[in-house]
């Protein structure tokens, strides 16, 4: 293909659909592409990025004849664990759609959505849907984009928007012009008789055919014969399909393509450069660059123990899926108690996995995410105790992970301060009983707890009250601002100017 002159004409636009989780974007999607993509996602949420052809029938203004316009979605997930997903939606993309429930308005994932727009530099256009929702409320939800700086045409701004309904479709074809409009506005154009390149838009292990990934073709021409590099990966065009399933023996830009073969996983949102062969592929590879190790812990003090770590093992369907995993682990658990992803990978739960939890000197669980379990790896778990458990929506994963790290942490004795006291005067002393007045100075003190015995800075001993009195009446609880007697028990001595710090202790 080097040898061609090149042939730079006008290619359709490849459109990113963006935005809060549950605000319509694959309802959107399939209203445009007459199917049920929404009905098979897990908890009807995306957690995959997806990419789609359609076919748009127009009138040609010259010779007004009909002719029909390619468009190429990017279905991206919403959930907040697949930020950096959505942040590689936006750049591999020509137009942004950024969709917003006309009965929700700008939301949190609406403003990352948004940001990674702009990062990107990408035109976007706004679709306010649900509008056929009994709630929905447009100009609330215009008046909130304008408070994000995001200005609408008709409201002081060059921002194109449609009001839209997924459900109903009111207003699609509006938004499907709008998409058509902005693409003859910024002029996309790509050479077909250039080296096919894009991005990778997704990675995952076919459990029949090897390590796949969808790619979507930004320019240039993949044909079968040839070789497609994406960072140190390679794969022979042997296997290529349309995201319908149908075989595919030449694609060419703003396609999504799913090409079968892969040496090793690529890593999802990489560049990818086609070549004549797998042999110039192959001379083409970087070299492998070297492994930086992380640093090394610093050793405890005497005496001193560090946080609990709960070892887990993961297993996903698809590199996004195992990315957004791992960004969410991190938020779970506390100072004292955490997890630890000591292994991962891409497909079904294997008797490798269960090895791995049976070696681990904390008990392990083995997680897996829209994957499956062989039976080696269910017998030896069986055989071992090892607990498997699989999830088919992310935040039920973590949900579960969080529970099992508060089942598995060693309990700890948490003290809580409820108060503080001024001893003011001591009355008397036997062996182990002192009697002194004082005054609370915040929160309270009451009969039966324990109590502290500061000397200054200095902490003399812990005691536990018997008995108070207030005006010369016993009473089980004494409040802020009040004087009191008490009988302390403890085997050291309770001075004038001493503050006792009543507290409480629990196991958590």
């Amino acid at each position: 293909m080097k040898n061609q002159p090149a042939l730079t004409v006008e290619r359709p636009p490849i459109v990113a659909v963006l935005g809060h989780v549950d605000h319509g974007k694959s309802t959107l999607l399939d209203f445009i592409r007459k199917s049920n993509v929404v009905a098979k996602e897990a908890g009807g949420i995306t957690q995959h990025v997806a990419a789609y052809e359609v076919e748009r029938e127009v009138v040609n203004p010259l010779t007004l004849l009909r002719v029909k316009k390619r468009i190429t979605f990017i279905d991206t997930p919403g959930h907040a664990a697949f930020s950096a997903i959505r942040a590689r939606g936006a750049s591999a993309a020509d137009i942004a759609i950024l969709v917003v429930a006309a009965d929700d308005g700008v939301k949190a994932q609406t403003l990352e959505a948004l940001q990674s727009i702009r990062d990107a530099g990408t035109p976007f256009i706004v679709a306010i849907n649900k509008i056929d929702k009994p709630n929905a409320d447009q100009e609330r939800t215009i008046r909130t984009l304008l408070d994000e700086k995001v200005y609408l045409e008709k409201y002081g701004g060059d921002v194109p928007w449609a009001a839209i309904s997924a459900k109903t479709g009111a207003g699609v074809e509006e938004l499907l012009d709008l998409i058509l409009l902005v693409s003859e506005i910024e002029t996309f154009t790509g050479d077909s008789t250039a080296a096919a390149h894009g991005y990778v838009i997704e990675a995952h292990r076919d459990q029949k055919r090897g390590l796949a990934a969808t790619l979507i073709i930004t320019n240039g021409t993949l044909q079968s014969g040839m070789a497609v590099m994406a960072g140190r990966a390679i794969a022979p065009v042997r296997i290529m399909e349309s995201t319908a399933g149908k075989s595919l023996k030449e694609a060419t830009f703003s396609t999504p393509v799913q090409l079968i073969g892969f040496d090793t996983l690529p890593q999802v949102g990489e560049e990818f450069h086609a070549y004549k062969n797998k042999r110039e592929a192959e001379e083409a590879r970087p070299a492998l660059a070297p492994r930086d190790f992380p640093p090394a812990p610093q050793a405890l003090a005497e005496g001193e123990t560090g946080p609990f770590s709960m070892p887990v093992i993961i297993r996903a369907d698809a590199s996004g899926s195992l990315e957004a995993i791992a960004h969410e682990v991190p938020k779970l658990g506390t100072e004292h108690a955490r997890i630890n992803i000591v292994q991962s990978g891409i497909g079904t739960v294997s008797e490798n996995d269960v090895k791995a939890a049976i070696a681990s000197e904390i008990p392990s669980a083995v997680i897996g995410f829209n994957v499956g379990i062989d039976s080696p790896a269910a017998a030896l778990a069986l055989q071992h105790g090892i607990r498997i458990e699989t999830f088919t929506i992310i935040y039920k994963l973590t949900e579960r992970l969080e529970e099992l790290l508060g089942e598995s942490a060693p309990k700890r004795k948490v003290e809580a301060i409820t108060g503080k006291a001024k001893v003011l005067k001591q009355f008397g002393s036997r062996k182990d009983e002192r009697v002194i007045g004082g005054k609370v100075l915040e929160g309270f003190l009451e009969r039966g707890s324990h109590v502290r015995v500061m000397r200054r800075t200095l902490e003399v001993g812990i005691g536990k009250i018997k008995n108070i009195q207030s005006n010369k009446q016993d009473v089980n609880r004494i409040e802020m601002d009040r004087e009191f007697g008490a009988q302390i028990n403890t085997e050291f001595e309770i001075m004038q100017g001493d503050t006792l710090e009543g507290f409480t202790t629990s196991m958590e």
